[in-house]
C-alpha cells in the first residue's frame, strides 16, 4: 500500500481514524508497541458519564479492525526511522518488529502455553496488581489474540531449561529462535495517536504512594473495580485483603502544579466521579470523599453526573488539596491533613484507601518521536497541532496528530479528533481497488428444523454480579431447539467470537442467540461473526439482559436471574421463526447537506468539497460566520472566518443557501430528499449524507443580576464588542460573573465549558487598554483547556482578583446613589465583600438554537434534556446520529471551543465521505412483503405509507424493497393480514408474547409486557440501564421497529393469556423516525382503550408513553409508576383464565 496511511498508536484514537481510512477505501497500516491494541481504554472498567463497560464497548472495534481487508496490523513493533520521500510526498518508514517467540499465524488463543508456565510476573496491563505468565495475552478481548513470551523472565531463554510451551502448545506455535527484524514500508501520510503516560506520584513524597499502604491510582483502582481485574471486581485493601469503609480520591496530584505540571489534565474530575460511583454501586455503605480544587465539568452531561453523584450516591466534595498523607498505625488507617475551603478551617479526615489522580503526560518516547519526524512539540511535550483552522495539522504537511498525545483530552474529543485527522491523512493517500462487502443470501445451515445456540454474557461482573448466568445458561440449554449453550466472560472478545463460530460449524447451528447487552451498539458484529460462520446475519437475535435487566435491578438477583430466563426464552421463541434476509446495494448521490453556515459548518462544508463531492450549506442567517473568540490566540476570529468564508462562497464545489430553512427531510442515507424553503420558494435537495451543524446561541440573562435593569450590567459579548472598540477607558471597576445561567440545578443544568477562558481572556485585555482597571471576576470553578492554566496565573499577576462563590450564595448586583455595587461572599477568604464597580459583566452560557426542535423534527433524531443534539454514543460515536447518514458537529452537539468545533466539523466530514467514496451502500434487509394469494388490493398499506413504497399494481400490492423502511405500520394496517413485517411478523412478535408468559411471578405479583420502539423508547430503556436508574422487574420488553408496527392483535393476545399491563413506547410526536408511526399508535391505543373497558378491564391498564433517546430517566419513572399503578388494580382479572391450555392455542 505505498499510497496508504501509517497510523501510530493503537489506542481508541488510533483505532477510530484506521476504521474510517479503511472503510472509505485507503489502505492502512495500524502500528502498536505492546502486544495488543486497545490502548488505555481497554484497562478502564466503565466510561463517563454513561458509566458504560469500557472493554464491552470498545471490543467491537478491536475486532472490527482484526477483521477489515484494508488494514494491516502491525503490533509488538515500532518505528525505527522516517525519511521524506518526494519532496515530502510520501514517507519511507522503517519499523522494527520485536519477536514474540509464537507463530502469530498458528497460534489459536487457547491459553494453554499459559496454564503450563511455571512463572508468574507483575502484569502491566493490571497496573502490577495482578500477576501474568512469562507467556501470556494481555487481557482476555486482546487483539490479536496471540500469545507472546516475555523473555527477560522466561526460564528457556534465562537458564536454558522448561521449555513447557513448546511441549504442550497444540498448535506448535512456539519459536524460540524468532528474531528481531525491520519493515519497510511506504506510506502517503502519517497519523499520530500514541497516547499518553501518568506521572508517577511518588515524586510528590507528601502522598505517600509506594511508601504507605493503600495509596494507589486512580489507574491501578479501575482495574480492582473491573471484573477481569486482580480481585475480580472487589474493591480490597491490598494490604489485607479487607474491604475498605471509607476511600478518599485526591484530584491534581502533579496537575495544576507550577513546579511539577502547570495545566489541568481535564479528565481526572469525571473519571474520580465516576469511579466514586461504581464504588457505591459495589458496595453502597462505603463513605466516598473527594478532594478537589476546581470542579472540571466542561463536557457533555458532566456537570449533571456530578449532581447525581452528591444527590443520589452521597459522595462527599471537599473543597481543598490535602497536604499531607501519613499512617496511622495503630488504626491501620490513612490519616489526610487537608484544607476545607468551604468550613474555612484545617481538617483531618482518618479513611482505609486513597485513590490518588495522577497528571496525564505525554508518552516517554514522544519526544524521539517527534525528532525522527522533525514535528513540532508544546512547552509541555504534546505533539503540536500548528492552527487552529484544522487542529489535527502538525508543522509537516502530512502529518497529523489526534487524541491524548495532542493535548489531555477525553475520549469523546480523542475519537472526534481521530476522525478530523482521518479526513486530513485521506487528501494524500488514494484508493485501494476492493471489493464491496455485502451479504450474499446465505443458505448454508439456514434450512431444516430449527437448531439453535445460546451464549450467555457475564460481561465481567456487569451481568454475572447480579444476574446467576450459569443458571441462565442451563436453562436456555433445556428449551425445545437449544441444542448448544454456552457461557462467556465477555461476549465480544476476539476469542469469543471465534468460539461462536466454531460452534456454529460444529454444532451445525442454524440459528444463533446472544444475551448480553444492547442490540443498539452490538448486533453489528455478532450478525458480521454469523455472517462470517455461513450462516445468514439475520438468522441472529439478541437478548438484552443487561441495560434492561441487570443494570436496573441490581439488588434484585433472584428476580433479575428469573427476568433474564424468561427473556432468553422470548428470544428461543422468535428465533425458532426466524427466516434469512437480503440487502441490496444502492447507489449513493455524491453530494452532502450541511445545515448550518458557522465556523463548524463551513468548514465541514469545504473538507467534502475538497474531496470532490459536492456540499450544500443551508444557513438560516443572512449572515455566513457567527459570533467566536478563540482565547488566548494572538490571531483574530476574523483571521480564520473571513478567508473561510470567501473559500466556500468561491469554490465551485459548495453551494450556498442564505436565510434559508429546512421544511421537509424525506429517505434514507444515500439518497435524502431535502425540502428547503428560501424567501418562501421551496426547492428539494437530494444528498447522500447529512451533517447538522447549527450553531448554539449566547444566553440573554434578561432579569438576571440586573440585566435589563441597569445599563451597566451587560453580557461577555458586549464586553468583547467594547474591548475591539477601545471603549474601555473610562472604566475603572468591572466585575465579571461566571456562571450565569449555567450550572443550575434544573434546567441549563451544563457548564458551557468556555466561558471561564472567555472571561480571563477579556479580563487581560482590559488590563492592556486600562493598566489601573480593577477586574474582579467572580467564579465557582475554573475550568480551562490545558493553555489556560497559564493565562489565569498572567491574570493573577497582572493584579485580577479571583473571588471564589458557592452555587447557593451567588453575587448579588445592586443599585446604589454613586452606580453599582456587587455582595458577595469570598469562600477562599471567608469574608463578605461589597464592592463599588462601573461594569458588571455576565458571563452567559451557550444555550441551544431555537432552530434544533423544528431540526429535530424534520430529521428524526434526538435532543437531550437541554435541547443540544443527541449524538449515537457519547464515547465511540460522538459524531453520528443514530440514524445512518446523519451526522453532528460544534456546538449544536455541546458547548465548545472553537478549536473542538473544527475538528467535530473535520471529524462529522470525515463521517459522512465513507459513503460517499465508498459510492454504494447496503439497503435495509428488515422489509415488508406481500403474501399476493391474500392480498384484496383495498390499498389501505398505500394510504399509511409515508415513503411511497407500496403500489397496488395488477389488483396486488406490491413493495420497493429500497424505498421501505421497514417500519411494520402498513402490516397492522392490512385488514387481510397479507403483509408479511419481515423479522418482526405477526407469529415471531406472538410466540414472544406467549414466552413471556409461559410462568408467573410468585404471589399475587404482576407482569407487563413494554412494546418499545427501536429509535427512542428502547434507545430510553438503554439510557435508564447505563445510568443505573432502577425500576421493577415485572417489565419484559419487546423491541419493535416503530410503536406503529404494534397490532390491536398482538395487545388483545397479551391480555387474554393474562398479562396484567401492556405499555407501548414511542417516538414523541412529530419526532417519529416513520414519519407518524407514533401517531397511528395512538389512535390505536384509543380504540383498544374502549375495547378494554367493554370487556371489563380497566383500561388504565393498557399505557400509551412517549420518551426519547435521552429520557432515561424519564422512563425509569413511567416503568416503576405503571407497575405501582397495575398492583393496586391487581392481577388481570381474565388471568384466572389464562391457563396452559389457551397459551397452548
Amino acid at each position: 500500500m505505498p499510497n496508504g496511511v501509517l497510523v501510530i498508536g493503537g489506542g481508541i484514537a488510533g483505532i477510530t481514524t484506521a476504521l474510517d481510512l479503511a472503510e472509505k477505501g485507503y489502505g492502512v497500516y495500524l502500528l502498536e508497541k505492546t502486544p495488543s491494541i486497545g490502548g488505555r481504554m481497554a484497562q478502564l472498567d466503565k466510561t463517563f458519564p454513561t458509566l458504560d463497560c469500557s472493554i464491552c464497548i470498545l471490543a467491537p472495534k478491536m475486532v472490527e479492525i482484526s477483521r477489515h481487508p484494508n488494514i494491516q496490523l502491525y503490533t509488538y513493533s515500532e518505528v525505527s526511522h522516517v525519511q521524506p520521500k518526494d519532496d515530502g510526498k510520501s514517507f519511507k518508514v522503517k519499523i522494527k518488529r520485536k519477536p514474540r517467540y509464537v507463530n502469530e499465524e498458528k497460534c489459536t488463543g487457547c491459553l494453554t502455553c499459559t496454564e503450563k508456565c511455571p512463572v508468574k510476573v507483575p502484569s502491566e496491563f493490571e497496573e502490577k496488581l495482578g500477576q501474568r505468565k512469562a507467556i501470556y495475552i494481555p487481557f482476555p478481548q486482546a487483539v490479536p489474540a496471540v500469545a507472546v513470551i516475555d523473555r527477560t523472565h522466561c526460564l528457556y531463554f534465562q537458564k536454558g531449561v522448561c521449555k513447557l510451551c513448546e511441549k504442550f502448545c497444540p498448535a506448535k506455535a512456539i519459536d524460540f529462535d524468532q528474531e528481531e527484524y525491520e519493515e519497510t514500508l511506504e506510506v502517503a501520510s502519517i497519523i499520530l495517536a500514541t497516547g499518553f503516560d501518568l506521572i508517577d506520584p511518588a515524586i510528590l513524597s507528601q502522598y505517600g504512594y509506594g511508601q504507605l499502604p493503600n495509596v494507589m491510582t486512580s489507574l491501578e483502582f479501575e482495574r480492582l473495580l473491573n471484573a477481569a481485574g486482580p480481585t475480580g471486581g472487589k474493591i480490597v485493601r491490598l494490604s489485607d485483603k479487607t474491604a475498605p469503609e471509607k476511600i478518599a480520591f485526591v484530584q491534581c496530584v502533579g496537575s495544576r502544579n507550577v513546579d511539577v505540571k502547570p495545566y489541568c489534565s481535564q479528565i481526572c474530575c469525571m473519571y474520580a466521579t465516576k469511579e466514586a460511583i461504581v464504588s457505591k454501586e459495589h458496595n453502597p455503605k462505603i463513605d466516598v470523599t473527594i478532594f478537589y480544587n476546581d470542579l472540571q465539568v466542561g463536557g457533555k452531561a458532566h456537570q449533571e453526573l456530578v449532581r447525581r453523584a452528591t444527590e443520589e450516591f452521597q459522595i462527599k466534595y471537599v473543597k481543598g488539596l490535602p497536604s499531607r498523607i501519613d499512617y496511622d498505625f495503630e488504626t491501620n488507617k490513612l490519616v489526610i491533613r487537608h484544607a476545607d475551603i468551604v468550613k474555612d478551617k484545617p481538617r483531618t479526615e482518618s479513611v482505609d484507601l486513597v485513590v490518588l489522580c495522577p497528571s496525564v503526560v505525554p508518552r516517554k518516547d514522544s519526544s524521539k518521536l517527534a525528532r525522527m519526524l522533525g514535528i513540532s512539540m508544546t512547552e509541555f511535550g504534546f505533539f503540536k497541532s500548528v492552527h487552529s483552522s484544522s487542529a489535527v495539522d502538525t508543522n509537516v504537511p502530512g502529518i497529523y496528530v489526534c487524541g491524548v498525545c495532542e493535548g489531555p483530552k477525553d475520549i469523546s474529543h480523542s475519537v472526534a479528533q481521530a476522525s478530523a485527522a482521518a479526513t486530513r491523512a485521506a487528501l494524500h493517500a488514494e484508493l485501494i481497488k476492493s471489493e464491496p462487502r455485502r451479504i450474499a443470501p446465505v443458505q448454508k445451515y439456514a434450512g431444516g428444523e430449527p437448531r439453535i445456540g445460546v451464549f450467555v454474557c457475564n460481561c465481567g461482573i456487569n451481568i454475572g454480579a447480579v444476574v446467576d448466568v450459569p443458571k441462565v445458561v442451563e436453562f436456555a440449554r433445556n428449551l425445545d431447539a437449544v441444542v448448544y449453550s454456552e457461557e462467556f466472560l465477555f461476549a465480544c472478545s476476539k476469542d469469543a467470537i471465534e468460539k461462536i463460530k466454531e460452534a456454529i460449524k460444529e454444532h451445525n447451528l442454524n440459528r444463533v442467540i446472544v444475551a448480553s447487552c444492547t442490540p443498539r451498539t452490538h448486533e453489528p458484529l455478532f450478525r458480521a461473526t454469523c455472517e462470517e460462520a455461513g450462516l445468514n446475519p439475520y438468522l441472529f437475535e439478541m437478548v438484552n439482559i443487561r441495560e434492561h435487566d441487570s443494570w436496573v435491578h441490581p439488588h434484585q438477583p433472584k428476580e433479575a436471574t428469573r427476568k433474564a430466563m424468561e427473556l432468553v426464552q422470548m428470544a428461543v421463541a422468535k428465533a425458532k421463526l426466524l427466516n434469512p434476509l437480503e440487502q441490496f446495494e444502492i447507489d449513493v448521490c455524491k453530494s452532502v447537506l450541511v445545515i448550518g453556515g458557522g465556523v463548524a459548518g463551513l468548514i465541514a462544508a469545504k473538507e467534502v468539497a475538497e474531496k470532490g463531492f459536492k456540499a450544500y450549506v443551508v444557513h438560516s442567517k443572512e449572515k455566513l460566520g457567527g459570533k467566536y473568540t478563540i482565547p488566548f490566540e494572538d490571531v483574530a476570529i476574523d483571521a480564520l472566518l473571513n478567508p473561510l468564508i470567501k473559500s466556500v462562497e468561491e469554490h465551485s464545489n459548495i453551494e450556498v443557501f442564505r436565510s434559508t430553512y429546512i421544511k421537509d427531510v424525506k429517505g434514507a442515507l444515500g439518497n435524502f430528499d431535502v425540502t428547503i424553503l428560501q424567501n418562501e420558494t421551496p426547492k428539494t435537495l437530494r444528498v447522500g449524507a447529512i451533517i447538522v451543524a447549527e450553531e448554539a446561541e449566547t444566553l440573554q440573562p434578561q432579569g438576571l443580576f440586573g440585566y435589563g435593569r441597569y445599563d451597566n450590567v451587560i453580557t461577555l459579548h458586549e464586553l468583547q464588542q467594547l474591548i475591539q472598540q477601545n471603549k474601555l477607558v473610562n472604566e475603572k471597576v468591572i466585575a465579571l460573573i461566571l456562571c450565569a445561567g449555567a450550572r443550575e440545578k434544573s434546567g441549563r443544568t451544563y457548564c458551557s465549558r468556555v466561558c471561564c477562558s472567555e472571561a480571563i481572556d477579556s479580563a487581560l485585555k482590559i488590563k492592556e487598554q486600562s493598566p489601573e482597571a480593577e477586574i474582579f471576576v467572580f467564579y465557582r470553578d475554573m475550568v480551562l483547556p490545558i493553555e489556560g492554566a497559564h493565562f489565569y496565573r498572567k491574570a493573577r499577576e497582572q493584579g485580577i482578583t479571583f473571588i471564589r462563590y458557592l452555587e447557593e450564595k451567588p453575587p448579588r448586583v445592586i443599585s446604589v446613589k454613586k452606580g453599582l455595587e456587587i455582595e458577595a461572599e469570598d469562600l477562599i477568604a471567608g469574608v463578605k465583600l461589597s464592592i463599588p464597580i462601573d461594569k458588571a459583566v455576565l458571563v452567559t452560557p451557550l444555550v441551544p438554537s431555537e432552530n434544533n426542535r423544528a431540526l429535530s423534527s424534520s430529521l428524526k433524531v434526538p435532543l437531550n434534556t437541554q435541547g443540544f443534539f443527541l449524538e449515537a454514543h457519547p464515547k465511540l460515536r460522538p459524531l453520528d446520529f443514530a440514524t445512518d447518514g446523519i451526522f453532528i458537529c460544534g456546538t449544536c452537539h455541546s458547548p465548545q471551543s472553537v478549536v473542538e468545533s473544527v475538528y467535530q466539523a473535520l471529524g462529522a466530514a470525515s463521517r459522512a465521505l465513507i459513503p460517499l467514496t465508498k459510492g454504494k451502500v447496503l439497503s435495509e434487509a428488515i422489509t415488508a412483503e406481500v403474501n399476493e394469494d391474500r392480498c384484496i388490493a383495498c390499498a389501505n398499506c398505500e394510504k399509511v405509507c409515508e415513503y411511497n413504497a407500496i403500489n397496488v399494481e395488477k389488483s396486488v400490492a406490491k413493495v420497493n424493497p429500497f424505498l421501505c423502511k421497514g417500519c411494520g405500520v402498513c402490516a397492522v394496517e392490512c385488514p387481510a393480514m397479507a403483509i408479511i413485517m419481515n423479522h418482526y411478523t405477526n407469529d415471531q412478535i406472538s410466540s414472544m408474547i406467549k414466552a413471556s408468559l409461559q410462568t408467573w411471578p410468585e404471589g399475587d405479583k404482576i407482569k407487563a409486557l413494554a412494546f418499545f420502539c427501536n429509535w427512542c423508547s428502547y434507545a430510553a430503556a438503554d439510557m435508564a440501564g447505563v445510568s443505573r436508574f432502577e425500576y421493577p422487574p415485572a417489565v419484559r420488553i419487546i423491541r419493535v421497529m416503530c410503536s406503529g408496527r404494534v397490532d390491536e392483535t398482538h395487545v388483545l393476545q397479551a391480555f387474554l393469556l393474562g398479562v396484567d399491563g401492556v405499555l407501548i413506547g414511542g417516538c414523541h410526536p412529530g419526532d417519529c423516525h416513520y414519519i407518524s408511526g407514533n401517531l397511528k399508535a395512538e389512535k390505536r391505543v384509543r380504540q383498544m382503550k374502549r375495547w378494554l373497558r367493554e370487556a371489563g378491564i380497566e383500561p388504565e391498564r393498557l399505557r400509551l408513553e412517549w420518551a426519547s433517546a435521552g429520557e432515561g430517566q424519564h422512563l425509569a419513572a413511567v416503568l416503576k409508576e405503571f407497575t405501582e399503578q397495575l398492583e393496586k388494580l391487581g392481577p388481570n382479572p381474565l388471568k384466572k383464565l389464562a391457563g396452559k391450555e389457551l397459551l397452548q392455542k
